[in-house]
């Protein structure tokens, strides 16, 4: 994932997180929202069966999602109630271990993912760029030290990479 010598980019999609602008976050987050809408309304089937074993469904990359924006934005609130934490990870495979995303519907998908992203959305808005530069440890793709605008970012790029990976499954 890390580019030698270059700017930090997603080997898969091309994100790179340090190209983001606090100001795009929201809305562009808010444009991801209205895909995964899309593909949680469309009443495809196939949206909650994992193509293979080890490629989640549709479904399950949503849910995922959806934790990602409300996991990160409690770490943003962290990384400005404290100096320099180390957050807990997300633990995401345990969930899926577990059955916690087994309950899941489209509908309450939707709602998860809105309210998600508009709490996101309002909290990088709110923030001006000494917050945002604030840092925490973050433990994904390696361990460092990331500011609260690298951290809105990366849950920027779940949305808008993962909606790609659910896309790809509906071709």
């Amino acid at each position: 994932m890390c580019q030698p010598g270059g700017m930090e980019s997603c080997e898969v999609c091309g994100f790179e997180w340090e190209a983001i602008e606090a100001a795009e976050v929201p809305s562009r987050l808010r444009a991801a929202l209205d895909g995964w809408i899309e593909l949680l309304e469309s009443g495809d089937p196939t949206i909650q069966v994992r193509p293979t074993p080890d490629v989640w469904s549709v479904m399950e990359y949503a849910g995922h999602v959806r934790d990602v924006l409300f996991n990160l934005r409690d770490r943003i609130v962290v990384g400005l109630a404290e100096e320099h934490p180390v957050p807990k990870p997300m633990y995401q495979d345990v969930r899926i271990a577990n059955g916690l995303l087994v309950a899941d519907t489209p509908a309450d998908l939707v709602i998860e993912l809105t309210a998600g992203t508009g709490l996101l959305a309002k909290t990088v808005a709110a923030l001006d760029g000494e917050r945002l530069a604030r840092t925490l440890v973050y433990p994904w793709p390696r361990v460092a030290d990331r500011s609260l605008l690298w951290v809105a970012a990366q849950a920027l790029h779940e949305a808008e990479h993962h909606l790609a990976d659910a896309r790809s499954q509906l071709g």
